[in-house]
């Protein structure tokens, strides 16, 4: 087999891999991609006007004017690096800005 072919088929193995991460991404999400957008959209307004207090407190505020799932929101934004308010923009945002 020629470099190029292996070369092709490693890339075809990598982006298989890559699509097979982000179904497994989106099936754990607690909650829909345009309700997450929707919550890094108010997060970075609200965050705009008032500063982080090192708490999810906007993030509740939100996810419970929509009656969206809280505590299982809250844990899966901290398993990926969003502690507070502002990191949920900063790292969890970051993470999903290709698929939204």
């Amino acid at each position: 087999m020629s470099s190029k072919d292996e070369k092709q088929k490693r890339k075809a193995l990598l982006a298989s891999v890559k699509q097979k991460q982000q179904h497994e991404l989106l099936a754990a999400m607690p909650v829909s991609l345009s309700n997450l957008k929707e919550l890094f959209d108010y997060l970075d307004e609200q965050l705009g006007e008032e500063e982080c207090d090192d708490t999810l407190r906007l993030t509740h505020l939100f996810l419970q004017s929509r009656n969206l799932p809280v505590a299982n929101t809250s844990e899966w934004l901290a398993t990926h690096g969003g502690y507070c308010d502002c990191e949920v923009l900063a790292n969890v945002e970051e993470k999903f800005e290709k698929l939204l």
